[in-house]
């Protein structure tokens, strides 16, 4: 069974992010008995200007939309959510973090076979819970539920170990030209971006295969 690379740009304050990452599971599990995938997350972050304490959610929405408050398209992705059996509880968050820390846990879970994990468990705490994933006891505990040793991860969180990776992985994106989120790259060449539908991602996982196929059979 052929195996395609999934790399998924994407930053954990990122709704469409949870919603892409929903269908591409669909998408894989209708796939599961042509294809095999190897998926890990890259680092992508929306909001770098934001603080290592966070940012006012109330003052960032009134400075983004002004009075509105961008109230439409959180009851779009409110609504999208539901489908797909995830809650986006918007009004639990009260600070937009900074998510460096958060993307660098994810390098660390990458390292033990827990990313896909983590970055789920990620999204539900913010978007569902309402927690500040910028904070590096909300992390650790979550890395625990994931199975990880939250003392290990407070030390690894303390320290500067995978700053560097991280900080490279986003350059890697900004060469690629990687301006929006979700991006997908698979096979380091294909690229698909946003929060599409299943049967998208069936079609061009499939095409893609095909290319792959072909190089094969050429050579």
């Amino acid at each position: 069974m052929d195996t395609l690379k999934i790399e998924i740009v994407s930053d954990v304050v990122c709704p469409w992010c949870v919603i892409g990452f929903r269908n591409l599971k669909k998408a894989i599990e209708e796939l599961e008995n042509e294809l095999s995938f190897k998926i890990s997350w890259k680092p992508y972050e929306l909001h770098p200007e934001i603080p290592e304490n966070g940012y006012d959610k109330e003052l960032y929405m009134q400075q983004k939309f002004g009075s509105n408050r961008g109230n439409g398209v959180y009851d779009e992705i409110v609504s999208i959510g539901k489908d797909l059996e995830f809650d986006f509880n918007f009004s639990k968050t009260k600070r937009i973090p900074n998510t460096f820390l958060a993307h660098r846990l994810l390098w660390y879970a990458e390292q033990k076979n827990v990313q896909n994990e983590l970055s789920e468990a990620l999204f539900y705490a913010y978007f569902t819970n309402g927690k500040d994933v910028g904070s590096i006891e909300v992390l650790a505990k979550i890395a625990y539920e994931v199975g990880l040793d939250k003392s290990e991860v407070i030390t690894f969180l303390e320290s500067d170990t995978g700053a560097k990776e991280v900080e490279n992985q986003e350059l890697d994106s900004i060469e690629r030209s990687i301006g929006a989120v979700p991006t997908y790259i698979i096979n380091d060449q294909y690229l698909i971006q946003g929060g599409q539908q299943p049967e998208t991602f069936i079609s061009f996982l499939r095409r893609i295969q095909l290319k792959e196929q072909e190089k094969q059979d050429a050579k």
